[in-house]
């Protein structure tokens, strides 16, 4: 066979693995947007309220019951009764739960907060995703001068309050009734349960264990109402066993988080011995870790909004702040080092295990990577980002329709809209996971395994089996399923730097991470949140479009001489 019949051989070879890789992520994509809504559940619940329009009905109720918020700080966010869905949703079903989260229980709410410093006295408001007020709390200090109200005439006053919340108290049970002797004042706590809201929980043994119910709570303090919530009781069994499961959960990932810890300390050790022998390129990790660095960074300033919410008035402002910088810069800074050690022993390493997988990541670093490398790499990546997926969607309808495994549902919001501009959340968030984790499982933990164990099997399952469990403490039943999930995943991974090289492998998780992460945007209802989520999700296309274009606008010439 001639040099040139080879040649056509191989390329003919590289447009059939093309054509597969193609293939594999076209399928991929077309299931997991099928399949998405029954491999991931989702409650059924519209978000009828911005923020800015929660924030101005919470200041309106609070004006109306004479609160002065003049001078308060406010911090505002969405959170959620997580507990409170999963129950419904293993005890009704989730189109039921829905229903209850729209009809007869808040679910989800704005919370609103209005604080000074250092002072106790604040003012809480959850405003429900329909728009009501759902709850509210003030704060006082417990020596606060207040009337001696007498339980009855305290019980009168709150149902009074709950009738002006558009309440029948005919339709609820007083359950509790309790009193307390402050200082200077009596406080006053009454809870009623809505009838024909008990929801019974079958826990392990398939016998009754408690119930939950819709109920209300409305606190008297001396004279005047001071906390009103509306919200569903979670039989404490129900609390016990999840938490027990989950505690399964957390052992298992914090042992992942052992062994990461030993890879890293590895990786340390081997970057100091090969050091001393001239066998570190310290220049491209050092590039690496920076970007690691500072996309942490980034996402730590983002996440102001949720920290200024969680401040404790117990301690003084310019001292949580001073907490919030050493703690983001020590976290920022753990993850570069972390990055730097594992990139450094593992780009050694593979030079001797795996040349062909590290082909073109170090010179992109660098930013010496040919334009038609950077698109082939990233292309490859799309592919294998999207075959995955369709994977962990299949996985996920399998696992829930034959072998009894349940997710939580999600609700009509993310994490991620309570930072600064949230469309950034998939790209920081999924770009730091993706350098991280690529870098310490595929890059050096593969290496190290192929270069001591001497084994391509146990190279590509330890790695991926200690990062799959080490998302153990996601709440996905029973808890070791995330493991088996993702250990199937992290070998797919493993295969995929084997074959197309570490940046493929990062482009991939970039785009898993980014899609799951982003879906909110995209489901949001918002036009320019799901605009921007689409260019989020497709930003590491940029380099194969561009490569594309040098590559359409090179053989332009040729076709003209032609």
């Amino acid at each position: 066979m001639t040099a040139m019949e080879r040649g056509r051989d191989m390329q003919a070879e590289s447009r059939w693995r093309a054509g597969w890789l193609v293939a594999a992520g076209g399928v991929g994509l077309a299931v997991f947007v099928l399949l998405y809504r029954q491999a991931f559940p989702q409650a059924a619940v519209t978000l009828e309220v911005t923020r800015p329009e929660a924030v101005e009905r919470a200041r309106e109720f609070l004006s109306h019951r004479g609160a002065t918020l003049d001078g308060y700080r406010q911090a505002a966010q969405f959170g959620g009764g997580d507990d409170g869905l999963a129950f419904l949703q293993r005890t009704v079903g989730l189109e039921q739960a829905s229903r209850w989260a729209r009809e007869r229980v808040p679910i989800w709410s704005w919370d609103v907060r209005w604080f000074k410093p250092a002072q106790k006295e604040e003012w809480r408001v959850g405003v429900g995703v329909d728009g009501r007020v759902v709850r509210f709390q003030h704060l006082i200090d417990e020596a606060t001068l207040g009337a001696d109200a007498p339980q009855d005439s305290a019980l009168a006053q709150a149902e009074r309050f709950l009738v002006e919340r558009g309440w029948s108290v005919a339709d609820f049970d007083r359950v509790e009734s309790s009193s307390r002797k402050r200082d200077q004042r009596t406080d006053h706590h009454f809870t009623w349960e809505h009838r024909g809201t008990a929801v019974a929980w079958t826990g392990a043994g398939d016998t009754a264990t408690g119930s939950g119910a819709v109920r209300l709570e409305v606190d008297v303090l001396g004279d005047a109402v001071g906390s009103y919530r509306h919200f569903l009781k979670v039989p404490e069994t129900f609390e016990r066993d999840v938490q027990r499961t989950m505690g399964v959960g957390q052992l298992l990932a914090i042992a992942s988080l052992g062994l990461t810890f030993v890879l890293v300390l590895v990786a340390l050790g081997l970057t100091i011995a090969r050091h001393r022998h001239g066998d570190i390129r310290w220049q491209p990790a050092f590039r690496l870790a920076g970007l690691v660095f500072a996309l942490a960074l980034i996402q730590g300033v983002l996440s102001w909004p949720m920290a200024r919410y969680a401040y404790s008035t117990e301690l003084g402002w310019g001292t949580y702040i001073g907490m919030l910088v050493l703690i983001l810069l020590l976290g920022t800074a753990t993850y570069g080092l972390w990055v730097l050690f594992t990139a450094t022993a593992g780009e050694s390493l593979g030079r001797e295990a795996f040349p062909r997988s590290l082909g073109g990541f170090m010179d992109a670093v660098m930013g010496r990577l040919d334009p038609a490398e950077r698109a082939r790499a990233s292309f490859r990546g799309y592919a294998v980002g999207f075959a995955i997926l369709g994977y962990l969607t299949i996985f996920y309808v399998i696992a829930q329709r034959y072998l009894g495994a349940w997710l939580p549902a999600e609700g009509p919001y993310s994490n991620i809209f309570n930072v600064y501009l949230p469309f950034l959340a998939p790209l920081t968030i999924s770009l730091v996971a993706a350098v991280t984790e690529e870098t310490t499982y595929r890059l050096f933990g593969i290496s190290l395994i192929k270069r001591y164990a001497r084994s391509t099997a146990l190279a590509l399952l330890v790695p991926a089996a200690i990062w799959a469990f080490g998302h153990s403490n996601y709440p996905v039943f029973p808890v070791y399923l995330r493991g088996i999930e993702l250990t199937i995943g992290g070998v797919f991974f493993g295969l995929a730097f084997l074959q197309f090289g570490l940046l493929a492998c990062i482009v991939a998780h970039f785009v898993i991470d980014a899609v799951q992460i982003g879906m909110p945007l995209l489901t949001s209802g918002n036009p320019a949140y799901v605009v921007s989520g689409l260019i989020v999700m497709g930003i590491a296309l940029v380099p194969a479009l561009l490569g594309w274009r040098l590559r359409t606008a090179g053989s332009q010439p040729e076709r003209d001489r032609g």
